[in-house]
């Protein structure tokens, strides 16, 4: 990948925590220093991009809240186009900072996994999952070993490439900012992962997972989060965040035994 192209990545993911942050954490104290600091380093890093890219970026950031999107099957994900055989085979050329003819935004090449059948078509937050990512008992007590476990669960069920790449991917977001909400919830996710579209993983630990903050977390609902889709996982978590901001959700869920009982409840979310 482009040197340049990874640099507006990881400004776009910094800017992307910062949104997250003000969703889950609704400007706890706590999260107005990690904010700071986010701004800070996107600040910092936006002054090593040379001055033509930096000043794309700046006039794409305006536009669009995703400016970098991956090329797949040899067209730009964020506008769909079928990109120019010379436009591909650029994108393709690390040494080259390519923008999409068509929306100008940054481009880099990358996959798409295809999605495990189903007959079945659901509406709400329920189309980014399945029953069999449903997790009704971790084996794990760790922060590490639950997110492990949920992750080699995804890779499994073949909803994510690799669950290895998964898992190490949530601990460096994790590091970054603590996805646990209080009311026993987190949402621990990564970002630019290989997987069959957005896909969420919902997970209960009787005894409670140590997030690092003031009680432990029961109820987990871990996403992998294919680049193309961030702004639909920022919508995902928002309407996870209002239904299960209600004590009377968690606890039905957390009564559930097997993933069929999780799911029945899950269907009805967010309609």
């Amino acid at each position: 990948m482009n040197r340049y192209i990874n640099e507006l990545l990881q400004i776009q993911d910094m800017i992307f925590i910062l949104r997250e942050n003000d969703i889950l954490h609704k400007r706890k104290k706590s999260e107005d220093q990690i904010s700071k600091t986010l701004k800070e380093n996107i600040n910092a890093m936006e002054e090593l991009l040379p001055n033509n890219i930096k000043n794309e970026y700046k006039r794409i950031s305006k536009r669009y809240d995703v400016f970098a999107m991956p090329m797949i099957n040899d067209a730009c994900t964020g506008c769909f186009m079928k990109l120019p055989v010379g436009v591909a085979s650029n994108v393709k050329n690390t040494g080259i900072c390519v923008s999409c003819p068509n929306c100008h935004r940054f481009l880099y090449e990358d996959f798409v996994t295809d999605r495990p059948q189903d007959n079945k078509h659901y509406k709400g937050v329920a189309r980014f999952s399945a029953q069999e990512l449903m997790i009704p008992a971790l084996e794990s007590d760790s922060h590490e070993g639950a997110l492990q476990e949920i992750a080699i669960t995804c890779a499994k069920q073949k909803f994510v490439e690799n669950g290895e790449v998964f898992v190490d991917a949530v601990l460096n977001r994790e590091a970054m900012s603590s996805t646990a909400v209080g009311s026993g919830i987190a949402f621990p996710h990564a970002r630019g992962i290989r997987a069959c579209g957005l896909t969420l993983a919902v997970a209960i630990s009787k005894n409670g997972i140590d997030f690092g903050g003031d009680e432990k977390v029961n109820l987990i609902f871990m996403s992998a989060v294919p680049l193309q889709t961030s702004i639909f996982y920022l919508e995902l978590v928002s309407k996870l965040a209002r239904y299960y901001g209600k004590p009377k959700n968690v606890d039905k869920m957390l009564e559930c035994t097997t993933p069929e009982e999780m799911w029945k409840l899950f269907v009805k979310v967010g309609k």
